[in-house]
């Protein structure tokens, strides 16, 4: 959704997101993380300053 885009949920988002996906981001390397949706990697993006893929641009990779 757009809640983390909107600037009055900024802080909250920041917050969220510490709780769910920066560990992971900082476990794994970018090349593993997937996101299916547009506003998670949008979020990734924003706060980390590289993004992750779609699941299905990994599996295009994978078939070339």
């Amino acid at each position: 959704g757009t809640y983390g885009h909107e600037a009055k949920n900024h802080k909250n988002s920041l917050g969220i997101y510490e709780l769910s996906w920066h560990q992971a981001m900082q476990r794994l390397p970018r090349n593993r993380c997937l996101a299916t949706g547009y506003s998670c990697r949008s979020q990734v993006k924003r706060v980390e300053g590289t993004g992750v893929r779609h699941p299905v641009q990994a599996l295009l990779e994978i078939i070339k």
